[in-house]
């Protein structure tokens, strides 16, 4: 049988992902470069028309100036050719972005593996959402790290004994126990994974950006967002729908539970007890 080649559509979102990580890697340049105290910049500023090599390799050595102007070179080289696939993906988050729930995240149907890529890019513009509507001026997420942190999940949950969405009642306690479970595995795995690597706030943040989320962005960001679509399968009515609205509650709820959330963190078995948390918090809200 004559082998199958890879559709457009498949091909557009192998290339779109390639964009993304080479902008991840640029961008990573760009803030080490620019974030070394000190003086970096050469005695002769770069000329716009000087070839891109030359500006790389100024006289002498190569300062971290001329790495944060090749970084941003190596940016917009990327996002060019990435458009040229497909639209660009990267100001998504500038409209709501619905979560899905928690069992459509982990629990892909059978040969589903693609799926992940676009829960990846879903959560990642959520956090990217959530945390510009706090205040942020600027913030630096890896998508592909979220994408990782959702494979392995994923893995976990399809071990022999792991619990599974099917023969589970969905009103059973060891169901919302199990739904618990995996989404303080998710969180876990995300906080782990690290995908925001940097917020920036021009000002003082107030009411609307929590202390919590300029110090361990992470911890919160993805606990908001893993426990609101957690709550799209235990709450079937009630809950608000509103995809802003809702990250806001949540976003309440985690921040009013803030030192029981970094206890459980801490804890010498996490995932034990960030899942007791969980419940805890989701007891409260039915």
């Amino acid at each position: 049988m004559k082998p199958k080649t890879p559709s457009p559509q498949h091909l557009s979102r192998d290339i779109s992902q390639l964009g993304l990580a080479l902008r991840d890697c640029a961008r990573q340049i760009r803030y080490a470069a620019r974030n070394v105290p000190g003086q970096v910049k050469p005695d002769r500023p770069p000329n716009a028309r000087t070839p891109l090599a030359q500006r790389a390799r100024p006289s002498g050595r190569l300062s971290l100036e001329s790495v944060a102007h090749f970084a941003d070179d190596l940016i917009e080289t990327a996002e060019t050719f990435a458009g040229h696939a497909m639209p660009p993906l990267q100001d998504h988050w500038k409209s709501p972005v619905p979560l899905e729930s928690l069992t459509t995240y982990l629990f892909p149907p059978e040969g589903a593996s693609r799926n992940t890529r676009i829960f990846a890019t879903g959560y990642y513009a959520a956090a990217k959402r959530m945390i510009m509507q706090c205040g942020a001026t600027d913030v630096l997420i890896f998508e592909h790290l979220i994408s990782r942190a959702f494979e392995e999940v994923e893995s976990a949950l399809a071990a022999p004994g792991a619990a599974r969405s099917s023969g589970v009642g969905a009103d059973s306690s060891q169901w919302r126990h199990a739904l618990c479970q995996a989404c303080a595995r998710l969180v876990l795995a995300l906080i782990d994974a690290q995908p925001i690597r940097s917020t920036r706030f021009d000002a003082l943040p107030d009411a609307s950006a929590p202390w919590w989320l300029i110090t361990e962005p992470n911890a919160y960001v993805f606990l908001t967002l893993s426990v609101a679509a957690l709550a799209r399968n235990i709450f079937t009515s009630g809950m608000v729908t509103e995809p802003d609205a809702a990250v806001r509650f949540f976003a309440d709820v985690i921040g009013a539970r803030e030192e029981a959330l970094r206890r459980a963190l801490k804890d010498r078995d996490a995932l034990r007890a960030l899942t007791a948390e969980i419940e805890h918090v989701v007891s409260h809200l039915c």
